[in-house]
């Protein structure tokens, strides 16, 4: 039986291998913290509408599957075809101030 304490984490870079392990649930905000700071400073270096930076993937049963990191600016069409169709998902992304 695997650790509760424990969460799936990986991070999909836009070039690379995707990066994956195990974190304690506690660092789990702390983490995303960091991905938001990183995320704002992308927004605002390209103008993008939107930069995703986490998603949390839930089972069928609503248990965490895995936290998911990313850094990824979107235009508003990408994240209206990319992100709103996702289910079972909380997704973390900053937004241009329109």
């Amino acid at each position: 039986m695997s650790d509760p304490s424990l969460v799936r984490w990986s991070f999909w870079p836009k070039v690379g291998p995707v990066e994956s392990g195990k974190m304690p649930r506690k660092k789990m905000q702390e983490n995303l913290q960091r991905f938001e700071v990183e995320a704002r400073k992308l927004l605002a270096e390209t103008g993008a509408d939107h930069v995703v930076y986490g998603r949390k993937l839930y089972t069928d049963d609503g248990e965490l599957e895995e936290l998911r990191f990313y850094l990824m600016p979107m235009s508003d069409e990408e994240f209206e075809d990319r992100v709103a169709p996702l289910k079972n998902q909380q997704v973390y992304a900053v937004h241009k101030m329109k």
